[in-house]
C-alpha cells in the first residue's frame, strides 16, 4: 500500500509540472504528454481491463506522435541553402489579450507592432487600447455637444490593422466631418457575427450613421474555422429565423458558454484538431452563406428600427462565393458597396491587409454614397 502511495506521489506530481509547462509554453503536445503520465494512475488499480488499458494507451500515444510528426515543418527541412540564407520579413507584435463576450479582444494599453524586411520597416505602429477593448485615435476629438454619431464595425481593417491614426477609415472620415462624433469598433480577427452580438446586447453601439465593412473572408470566422473565433458568439439558422447558437470553440464544437482562454491557447495549437477543423468546416456551405446574409439582413433592420442608416462595404476576392454573396445581398435586397480591390498597389507589402490608398478608395466610395442617400 505504501508502495502505491508513492507512486501516486511521484505520477501526480510529474503531472502537475508537465500539465502547468503546457499552459506557459501553450503547447498541446506536452498537455497530452501530461495525460499520459496521469493515465499512469490507472495502471495502479487492478479493477482495470488490462486489454482497456492497452487499447487506451495505445490510443493516447498515437495521438501523441501524430501531433509530432504534423508539427515538423518538412518544407523549412529540405529548404535549400540559398533559400535559407535569405533575410525574411520579420513580424513583431505585443498584443496581450483578454476574454469578452465578443471572444478575445485587446486588453487596455498600448502596443507596438512593426513589420520588416531586412533594415528596412515596412510598417511601424503604436495601438492604444481603450478600456472598452477598442482602439483609439488620438486625432480624433469626440465632445459631448457634437450633433451627429458615426460608428466603425469590422475586423483589421477597420481597426487599422498597420496604419497610423491618420490613415484609417474612422480618421478619415473625422477629418472631413468634424460634426460628428467617430467610434472604431474594429476587432482584429472580427467578423459581422460579433458586431450583431454587439449590437443586440447594447444599441448605444448604433451611430446615426453605420459603416459595417466586412467580407466573404469572414465565413471562416461564422463557421468556427478559425484560432482566433475561439469564444466568439456562433449564429445559426432554423428555417428562416437567425438563432444564438452558442460560443464557437471548434468547427465542430460549439458551446452554451464560453471557455478559459487558456485552455484556448493550447487546444487550438493542436495539429490534429486543426485538421478536424478543415474536415468538419461548413465555411463555404450555403447554410454558412445562408447565415452571413442573415447576419447583414439583421444589422441592417436592427439600424432601421431605431431609425438609423446603415451602409454596408463589401469586398471579395472575386470568386463563385463572392459572386454567390453579392446575388444573395441583391435578392435579399439589402443594400451594400462594393469597394472589392485586387491590385497588389492596395495592400500592404509582404502583408494581406489593405493599405492607406485603399482605405482612402473606400473612403472616396462611401462619400459619393452619403451624398446620394442624403440627397
Amino acid at each position: 500500500m505504501k508502495n502505491n502511495y508513492k507512486k501516486i506521489s511521484i505520477i501526480s506530481s510529474a503531472f502537475l509540472i508537465f500539465f502547468l509547462v503546457s499552459f506557459i509554453f501553450k503547447s498541446f503536445i506536452i498537455l497530452l504528454l501530461s495525460i499520459i503520465i496521469f493515465s499512469l494512475l490507472l495502471t495502479l488499480s487492478s479493477k482495470i481491463n488490462k486489454n482497456f488499458l492497452l487499447f487506451y494507451f495505445t490510443f493516447l500515444i498515437s495521438i501523441f506522435f501524430a501531433e509530432i510528426f504534423l508539427k515538423i515543418d518538412f518544407n523549412k527541412i529540405f529548404k535549400s541553402k540559398e533559400m535559407t540564407s535569405k533575410k525574411e520579413v520579420i513580424d513583431f507584435d505585443d498584443f496581450r489579450y483578454e476574454s469578452t463576450y465578443l471572444g478575445n479582444q485587446l486588453k487596455q494599453g498600448t502596443y507596438k507592432h512593426f513589420k520588416r524586411k531586412d533594415n528596412n520597416y515596412i510598417f511601424n505602429i503604436n495601438y492604444k487600447i481603450n478600456s472598452d477593448n477598442f482602439r483609439v485615435n488620438k486625432l480624433i476629438k469626440n465632445e459631448d455637444d457634437k450633433p451627429h454619431k458615426i460608428s466603425f464595425f469590422g475586423g483589421s481593417d477597420i481597426f487599422g490593422w498597420g496604419l497610423e491614426d491618420s490613415e484609417t477609415l474612422p480618421y478619415l472620415f473625422y477629418k472631413n466631418n468634424k460634426d460628428f462624433n467617430i467610434f472604431n469598433y474594429g476587432i482584429i480577427g472580427g467578423g459581422v457575427n460579433q458586431t450583431l452580438y454587439m449590437i443586440k446586447k447594447n444599441n448605444n453601439y448604433l451611430g446615426d450613421i453605420n459603416v459595417v465593412v466586412t467580407s466573404s473572408y469572414q465565413l471562416p470566422r461564422l463557421a468556427c474555422n478559425r484560432d482566433y473565433s475561439f469564444n466568439t458568439p456562433y449564429f445559426k439558422l432554423a428555417g428562416d429565423e437567425l438563432l444564438f447558437g452558442g460560443y464557437c470553440i471548434f468547427s465542430f464544437l460549439k458551446l452554451n458558454f464560453q471557455v478559459p482562454r487558456t485552455f484556448g491557447s493550447v487546444l487550438n495549437r493542436s495539429e490534429l484538431i486543426k485538421l478536424l477543423n478543415n474536415v468538419f468546416s461548413k465555411e463555404g456551405s450555403d447554410e454558412t452563406i445562408g447565415v452571413y446574409i442573415k447576419i447583414l439582413q439583421e444589422l441592417h433592420e436592427l439600424a432601421d428600427n431605431s431609425d438609423k442608416d446603415l451602409i454596408i462595404l463589401y469586398y471579395g476576392p472575386k470568386n463563385s462565393t463572392d459572386q454567390k454573396i453579392k446575388d444573395f445581398l441583391i435578392l435579399n435586397k439589402v443594400p451594400f458597396i462594393d469597394v472589392s480591390l485586387y491590385n497588389e498597389k492596395f495592400f500592404i507589402k509582404h502583408d494581406k491587409h489593405f493599405n492607406k490608398l485603399a482605405i482612402e478608395t473606400w473612403f472616396d466610395k462611401l462619400t459619393k454614397y452619403l451624398v446620394t442617400i442624403k440627397g
